[in-house]
């Protein structure tokens, strides 16, 4: 654990979950220092990766944003989003010319923990991704 902030020790654990539910290692990508939305509350967001590829093959890599934000009734609701890439190009639904991520949300308690679930392919409707076409092009 960090000794610090315990909000810290939270994203730490939800990145070693994560690691676990995809059995690969994860990075965080940025210092701890700008995870964090407000000074006392749970929103934060950071972006996470997989190794870089290595080998022939496919040569699969993601990378992703890890984050927390209230829900309606007021609760945090953690999600990862994650693009995929085979060859350094972004894969995603085919037919979707805008650009898909794998969704995948936390069930459970932030400061006693849960569990990834509901994988899912969500479509970039508002574009907000078209910058992630290659993997790195979402580090600091």
């Amino acid at each position: 654990m960090t000794g610090g902030d315990p909000r810290l020790d939270v994203i730490t654990r939800l990145v070693a979950e994560l690691s676990a539910f995809l059995q690969e290692p994860i990075e965080r990508v940025e210092p701890a220092d700008v995870l964090f939305l407000d000074d006392e509350g749970w929103e934060f967001s950071c972006k996470v990766r997989s190794p870089p590829p290595r080998g022939d093959g496919f040569r699969l890599c993601w990378e992703g944003l890890l984050g927390a934000g209230l829900a309606a009734d007021g609760n945090p609701h953690v999600s990862v989003t994650i693009f995929l890439y085979s060859r350094n190009r972004r894969l995603g639904v085919t037919g979707d010319a805008e650009g898909s991520s794998l969704e995948i949300d936390y069930e459970g308690s932030l400061e006693h923990g849960g569990r990834w679930v509901s994988p899912r392919w969500l479509h970039d409707e508002f574009g907000e991704f078209l910058g992630y076409e290659s993997y790195g092009d979402g580090r600091e």
